[in-house]
C-alpha cells in the first residue's frame, strides 16, 4: 500500500491526520522541517519520516516518490507570513510548485489536497451571502497573496488537485483571546471546527469525484453568526468579561459560505456550533475543579 504523504506533518493537524490513517492501518510519510519535534511519530509503526525543506525540489522529490496521496499542509501562517514576504512566497507558492512539479515529472496519479484559505477572497462584508466559489479573489495580506499563487499553480499544473479554502478555525481549548479580533463586531463570521477541517481534508484525498475541484470549508448553517456572537460565547466559556474584547476597526476576511457542494462531496460537517459550546463549558469545567 502507498503512502499517503503529509508535508509540514509534524504539526497538530498533521498528526491529527497521520493518526486518522493509521487508525485504518494506513501507511503515511510525514515530512517537515528537521529541527521539528518527530517524537511520537518516528517511533511508530507504518510511519516513514522524510526531514527536508519544501523550497529544496530534491528533497520533495524523494519525499513524493511512490505516494498514494498527498495532503499538502506546510506553509507559513499569519502573522508569520506577514513578516517576509520573498521568505512566505518561497515557502508557500514556490514550495507547493516543488510539489506539483515532482508529482508530474514522476507521472504520478495521486490527489495533491491544498490547503488554501478563505482569505484569498478578501473582505466581502459588501457582498451578498453566503460567499461562493466564483467569488472574485482579493487578497489582503501577504498569506492570502500566496495562497491565491499556490491555487493557479495547481489549477495549471496537469496534476491530480483537490483545492480547499478553510474558513477560521474553532480549536477546543484554552486560549487566549487576540488582539484584536479578526473581525468587526458585527461582521458575519462562520467558523469550522477542527476536526471537521481534518475530516475534509482526509475525505478530500480519499474521493475520486472531489478532484479537479475547488471547495469552501467552513462550519454550515449553526455556525453562521457574527463577530459578537463568537466573541461573547468565548468570554462565556472563559468567564471573563466581554468589554475585554478588542475588534478590529475594518472588515477582515470572515464571511458567510456556500459549502452545498463541499459537504455532499466530503462531507465533513460533522460537529455543530451547540458540540464545539459543549466541548468548551467542558474544558473549562474541567479547568475549575482542578
Amino acid at each position: 500500500m502507498r503512502p499517503i504523504l503529509i508535508t509540514g506533518g509534524a504539526g497538530s493537524v498533521g498528526r491529527q491526520l497521520a493518526g486518522m490513517f493509521l487508525a485504518e492501518g494506513r501507511p503515511v510519510r510525514i515530512f517537515d522541517l528537521p529541527f521539528m519535534d518527530f517524537s511520537g511519530l518516528e517511533e511508530e509503526p507504518n510511519v516513514e519520516v522524510v526531514k527536508g525543506d519544501i523550497t529544496e525540489k530534491a528533497a520533495v522529490e524523494k519525499a513524493v516518490d511512490s505516494v498514494g496521496g498527498v495532503l499538502h499542509l506546510a506553509a507559513l501562517l499569519p502573522p508569520t507570513s506577514e513578516r517576509d514576504r520573498d521568505k512566505t512566497f518561497a515557502v508557500n507558492v514556490e514550495g507547493t510548485r516543488n510539489i506539483s512539479e515532482s508529482l508530474k515529472s514522476q507521472q504520478s496519479s495521486a490527489t495533491l489536497v491544498f490547503t488554501s484559505s478563505i482569505s484569498t477572497y478578501g473582505d466581502t462584508s459588501k457582498e451578498p451571502d453566503p460567499i461562493k466559489i466564483n467569488q472574485p479573489q482579493n487578497a489582503i495580506d501577504i498569506y492570502a497573496e500566496s495562497k491565491i499563487a499556490g491555487e493557479q499553480i495547481l489549477i495549471g499544473s496537469g496534476v491530480n488537485y483537490v483545492i480547499l479554502r478553510i474558513a477560521s478555525i474553532a480549536v477546543p481549548g484554552f486560549l487566549e483571546p487576540p488582539e484584536p479580533w479578526p473581525f468587526t463586531f458585527d461582521q458575519r463570521v462562520e467558523m469550522v471546527h477542527r476536526d471537521d477541517v481534518a475530516d475534509a481534508i482526509k475525505s478530500a484525498v480519499d474521493t475520486e469525484e472531489a478532484v479537479g475541484n475547488v471547495f469552501n470549508i467552513a462550519g454550515g448553517s449553526t455556525w453562521r453568526l457574527t463577530g459578537r456572537d463568537y466573541v461573547r460565547d468565548f468570554f462565556n466559556f472563559m468567564g471573563a468579561p466581554v468589554e475585554m474584547a478588542i475588534f478590529r476597526e475594518k472588515p477582515g476576511w470572515n464571511d458567510w459560505y456556500d459549502t452545498a457542494q463541499s459537504q455532499k462531496i466530503l462531507n465533513y460537517q460533522n460537529r455543530s456550533y451547540a458540540y464545539y459550546s459543549g466541548e468548551m463549558k467542558a474544558i473549562v469545567e474541567e479547568m475549575m475543579a482542578e
